[in-house]
C-alpha cells in the first residue's frame, strides 16, 4: 500500500530539489498559543499539518479511522517528547523516529505541498487543521503574529529550508530529569488556566482544539462542545457517553475531582476512552490544578 502510495504520488511530477539549508532559519522558534510550548517553526508546520498525534500522520499507534487513508508507516509526529523533564522513552523514541521518517520522505513532503495534497483540501483534512494548534512568532517589537500555512509561498519555504537542514526538533521546553543532554528550548510564559467555568471553557475546551468537528465539536461525540451554557450542562448534568465510556459514570462531580471522568481523561489514563486533549500535549500542572479547584469548588457556571 505504501509504495502503491509513493509512486503515485512521484508519477504527478518530478520530486522538487530541497536546496541550500539556512542553519540560522532552521531553528528559529514558534510557541503554541495554547500552551506556550516551543518548536522549530518547520517542526510546527509539520505538527500542525499532518495531524498532530492524533490524525493522518499522527503514528502507527494511532486507530485506522484517524489515518483517513495514509497508510502505517507514515508518522510524522514530531511533537515535544514530553511538556517538562520527565523521561518517557517510548515518547523519545516516537519522537526520533518520527523525524527519521520525515528526513526520508522529505522530497515526497514538499511534492505534496506543491501539489496542494497536504494538508488534504477535503473538507475531512479542513476539520484535521481545524483542530491543530496554532503556532505564533513572538518578537520583542512585533508580538504575537501567526505562523503561516504551509501552503502559503513564505510557509513553504519555511518547510523546504527544515527538511534541507535534516528536520531539527527540539525534545522538550525544560532539560532532562536524568541530565541526559537533548535539545531545549523554554517555553513561552503564558497565564495558567484559571479555577473558573469562563476559563476552562475557553482557554481549554476551545483552546485545545476540543470544539472542533473531529472532536467534541461533532455530532457523534460522547458531548458537544457548542455554547458556554450548554457545554456547561452536558458536562456537570450528563454521565459519560460514546461507545467507549457509556456507563462509566458522571464526566464532572461538583466538589470530588477524583471521582469526575474529565479530570481522569485530563491526567492521560482515563478509565474509558481516550485521553484528552487527543494526540496532544498534556496539560502542565498548573492548568490542571485550575480545573481540580473548579470542580472541588462545586464546578459552577
Amino acid at each position: 500500500m505504501r509504495l502503491f502510495v509513493l509512486v503515485a504520488v512521484l508519477a504527478a511530477g518530478c520530486t522538487p530539489e530541497l536546496g541550500a539549508c539556512d542553519q540560522a532559519a532552521a531553528i528559529r522558534v514558534a510557541y503554541d498559543q495554547a500552551t506556550g510550548l516551543p518548536a522549530y517553526e518547520g517542526q510546527a508546520l509539520m505538527i500542525a499539518s499532518c495531524g498532530h498525534g492524533a490524525f493522518c500522520h499522527g503514528g502507527d499507534d494511532i486507530p485506522r479511522e484517524n489515518r483517513l487513508g495514509v497508510p502505517e508507516g507514515l508518522g510524522f509526529d514530531v511533537q515535544l517528547a514530553a511538556p517538562d523533564g520527565t523521561v518517557d522513552e517510548a515518547a523519545i523514541v516516537r519522537q526520533r523516529r518520527a523525524r527519521f521518517r520525515v528526513v526520508q520522505e522529505a522530497h515526497l513532503a514538499l511534492h505534496t505541498v506543491d501539489l496542494g495534497t497536504m494538508p488534504p483540501p477535503s473538507q475531512q483534512g479542513r476539520d484535521v487543521l481545524g483542530s491543530a494548534p496554532t503556532y505564533v512568532r513572538a518578537g520583542e517589537d512585533t508580538g504575537f503574529e501567526p505562523l503561516p500555512a504551509v501552503g502559503s509561498d513564505e510557509g513553504r519555504e519555511i518547510l523546504r529550508n527544515w527538511l534541507a537542514c535534516a528536520a531539527p526538533v527540539i525534545e522538550r521546553p525544560v532539560p532532562r530529569e536524568d541530565g541526559v543532554t537533548a535539545v531545549v528550548v523554554p517555553p513561552l510564559p503564558l497565564e495558567p488556566i484559571e479555577p473558573t467555568w469562563a476559563s476552562v471553557f475557553e482557554d481549554l475546551l476551545r483552546g485545545r482544539g476540543c470544539a472542533t468537528a473531529l472532536c467534541h465539536g461533532g455530532s457523534e461525540s460522547g458531548f458537544r462542545v457548542t455554547d458556554r451554557d450548554a457545554t456547561h450542562r452536558a458536562l456537570v448534568m450528563g454521565d459519560a457517553r460514546g461507545e467507549a465510556c457509556t456507563g462509566e459514570g458522571a464526566l464532572i462531580v461538583p466538589g470530588d475531582p477524583d471521582a469526575s471522568l474529565l479530570v481522569e481523561k485530563l491526567t492521560g489514563s482515563p478509565r474509558c476512552g481516550d485521553a484528552m486533549p487527543l494526540g496532544g500535549i498534556p496539560l502542565r500542572d498548573e492548568d490542571l490544578a485550575a480545573v481540580r479547584d473548579w470542580i472541588a469548588a462545586g464546578a459552577l457556571p
